[in-house]
């Protein structure tokens, strides 16, 4: 009973703690799987306005790296954090994407011309959760986005008690044993049927 009352615990309060990702990841299948019904869903994507455009003198050493230029560029502008970038050190132009789980900017520096183009792109709600479902991955050197990983990583730990524990707790439960037979040899059979036929 001891062990049963742990399993049912655990279950319980990680289901608590992980209730906002599990929303978002709900939500953001909604907006994945039906995109059609959002104006700025899924092949919708919403176009980044002009927020700005400047003079930027900087100098980088013969060797640096892309990635480097690219994260002084964003601190410089005052937009460190996570990005990515497209093009490499030897380009005249680079083009810089901050990510954001409310916003997004993408910064064109002109390298030959000294100047960066500053964009942003308007808020959505399905924007918002197709960027925090994509969130992913210990690539990025800062805190907030490693942890957001570690979360991802207990998500996933999370799903795989749940479906260890809720077999565990359907076994204890005799009445329910006939029927829950039923429902998983189904579930087994349709998942099987439809991954060999789509």
């Amino acid at each position: 009973m001891k062990f049963s009352k742990l399993v049912r615990r655990t279950h319980m309060y990680l289901a608590l703690f992980l209730t906002p990702w599990l929303i978002v990841y709900a939500l953001s299948g909604i907006v994945l799987n039906h995109g059609h019904w959002f104006a700025a869903g899924h092949g919708h994507p919403v176009p980044f306005e002009k927020v700005g455009e400047r003079e930027y003198q900087a100098v980088f050493s013969e060797d640096a790296d892309v990635r480097g230029i690219a994260a002084q560029v964003l601190e410089d502008l005052g937009l460190a954090g996570s990005f990515s970038v497209q093009g490499d050190a030897s380009q005249p132009k680079l083009v810089i994407q901050r990510g954001g789980a409310f916003s997004a900017h993408r910064i064109t520096y002109f390298r030959l011309q000294n100047r960066v183009l500053i964009e942003k792109q308007t808020f959505t709600t399905p924007m918002f959760l197709n960027r925090t479902h994509f969130r992913h991955g210990y690539q990025q050197p800062y805190v907030a986005p490693t942890l957001w990983a570690v979360v991802v990583d207990l998500v996933v730990v999370a799903l795989l008690f749940w479906v260890l524990s809720g077999l565990w707790m359907w076994w204890e439960i005799r009445p329910a044993r006939a029927w829950g037979a039923v429902f998983g040899a189904v579930g087994l059979g349709v998942f099987f049927l439809l991954a060999f036929t789509i």
